[in-house]
C-alpha cells in the first residue's frame, strides 16, 4: 500500500524530477539520430496533471473501502489502469506520465517500434510498446510484438494528452488488468467509394504481476493472466464522420495467494466508437460491453458509454462531456456490483500545435454507494509532444 500523497512543495519537486529525468535519461543519448538522414527517429511525450477532490461525501449508507489503494475516501479513480487515484490533497501523481517512442526504418517496408513510459503512480521505465512491422503493400500491414490492446478508439495514444480534448480519456471506459498484449496483428486498409475502411486482427497473451488495477482492490500482490486473446475492429470514415467497431475476447485468470483469490473466467468485449467532425463544433461517442463468465457459476455484464460535445474557437476548445458505467451482477452474493455516472467540462487551450493547456471540472456520482462516494474534481495539465 502507498502513503497519501500531499501536495507539499517538496513532493511536487520530487515528481517533477522523476518525470523529466527519467525523459530526459531516455531521449538524450538518442537525441543526435533523429535527423533527416538517420534511420532512428526519436519523439515523445509528457502530461503533467495536477487534481484534488472537492466537495466530497459518503453517504451514511455508504458500503465501499475507507480506503483505496491507502487513499482515504471519499477519493476518485481516475486512471483504473495505473491506480491513479485522487483525494482532497492536491497531487501531481495520479495521471503525470512521460514517454519516449523510438522508431528504426531497416528498409521502407519494414521497422520496428519501441515506447517506454514513466509515471506519477509508477516510476519505473515500463515497456509500453516493442514490435516489428511490415508492410509488403502500401494497403496491408503486419506487425509482431508487444503492443496496446486496441480494444477502444483512443487506446493507440491514450497517454498522450496532446490527442483528446479531456484531461485524460474517460476512465468509465478506459482501464482494466490489462492494457498490453504480446502477440501479432493484421491489418488491411483500402478505399470503397470515397469512405476510407480498416480492418485488423489481432492476437496474443498478457501476464500483469503485481497490477497496479488490482490494488485497488486487495492489500497484496496479484498476478493476472490474458489468454487465448483474440480480436478484431472495423473502422471507416467518411467527411465528417468516422466510425469503428471492436470485438474482443480472452480467457482471465487472477491469483492472490494472501486473498484466496483464483479466478478464472472468460471475458468478451464489444465497442463502438462514432465521431463526428464539423470543423468548429465536434461529437465524440463512445459504447462499450464487457462481460466476465466466471467458472465459480455467476457473470458480471459491465456497459459503458461516454457522449461528448465541443467547439473550437481559435487556440480555445470548451467541450462538455457525460459518461456511465453501470455493472450487472448474476450473483449479487457473491459480487457486489459498480456504478458510476460523471459529468465533465474541460477547457482546453493550445500553445502551439506541440502543447496545451487544460483545466477540467468532473462530477462523479457514485451511484451504488460502494466505491469511493460522490465527489467533485478539479484538474489541470500542461501537455506537449517532443
Amino acid at each position: 500500500m502507498i502513503k497519501k500523497v500531499s501536495c507539499r512543495p517538496h513532493r511536487m519537486t520530487a515528481l517533477l524530477a522523476i518525470l523529466g529525468t527519467s525523459l530526459g535519461l531516455l531521449a538524450a543519448p538518442l537525441a543526435h539520430a533523429d535527423d533527416s538522414e538517420s534511420n532512428l527517429k526519436v519523439s515523445g511525450f509528457m502530461s503533467l496533471v495536477a487534481g484534488r477532490t472537492a466537495g466530497a461525501s459518503l453517504p451514511a449508507d455508504y458500503a465501499g473501502p475507507a480506503s483505496i489503494d491507502g487513499h482515504a475516501c471519499p477519493c476518485y479513480t481516475a486512471d483504473w489502469s495505473n491506480a491513479g487515484v485522487y483525494t482532497d490533497s492536491l497531487s501531481l501523481r495520479p495521471e503525470s506520465r512521460a514517454g519516449i517512442q523510438l522508431k528504426y526504418v531497416l528498409t521502407p517496408q519494414f521497422n520496428l517500434v519501441s515506447q517506454i513510459v514513466v509515471r506519477g503512480s509508477d516510476t519505473s521505465p515500463n515497456l509500453q510498446w516493442a514490435y516489428a512491422s511490415y508492410a509488403p503493400s502500401k494497403n496491408l500491414e503486419i506487425q509482431l510484438g508487444r503492443k496496446r490492446i486496441p480494444l477502444y478508439f483512443y487506446s493507440d495514444f491514450q497517454d498522450i494528452g496532446m490527442s483528446y480534448p479531456w484531461v485524460g480519456v474517460p476512465p468509465e471506459l478506459y482501464g482494466w488488468e490489462a492494457t498490453n498484449y504480446n502477440g501479432a496483428s493484421v491489418r488491411y486498409r483500402t478505399m470503397l467509394g470515397d469512405t476510407n475502411v480498416a480492418a485488423g486482427l489481432f492476437g496474443g497473451k498478457e501476464t500483469v504481476k503485481d497490477a497496479l488495477y488490482d490494488r485497488l482492490f486487495y492489500n497484496s500482490k496479484t498476478r493476472v493472466e490474458w489468454n487465448n486473446l483474440i480480436g478484431a475492429d472495423l473502422e471507416a470514415s467518411q467527411g465528417a464522420l468516422t466510425a469503428r467497431a471492436v470485438y474482443m475476447q480472452t480467457n482471465v485468470r487472477s491469483i492472490n495467494l494472501l486473498e484466496g483469490v483464483n479466478d478464472r473466467a472468460k471475458l468478451r468485449a464489444y465497442g463502438l466508437a462514432t465521431n463526428l467532425d464539423l470543423d468548429a463544433w465536434f461529437v465524440l461517442t463512445e459504447v462499450t460491453q464487457l462481460t466476465r463468465d466466471f467458472e465459480s457459476g455467476y457473470k458480471i455484464t459491465a456497459p459503458a458509454y461516454t457522449l461528448g460535445a465541443g467547439y473550437h474557437y481559435g487556440d480555445w476548445t470548451p467541450f462538455i462531456n457525460y459518461a456511465s458505467y453501470k455493472e450487472k451482477t448474476s450473483n449479487s452474493q457473491l459480487y457486489s456490483p459498480q456504478s458510476y455516472q460523471r459529468w465533465s467540462l474541460t477547457l482546453r487551450y493550445d500553445l502551439g500545435i506541440r502543447s496545451a493547456i487544460k483545466g477540467q471540472i468532473d462530477r462523479n456520482k457514485d451511484v451504488t454507494r460502494n466505491f469511493g462516494g460522490d465527489v467533485t474534481v478539479m484538474r489541470l495539465s500542461y501537455d506537449r509532444l517532443f
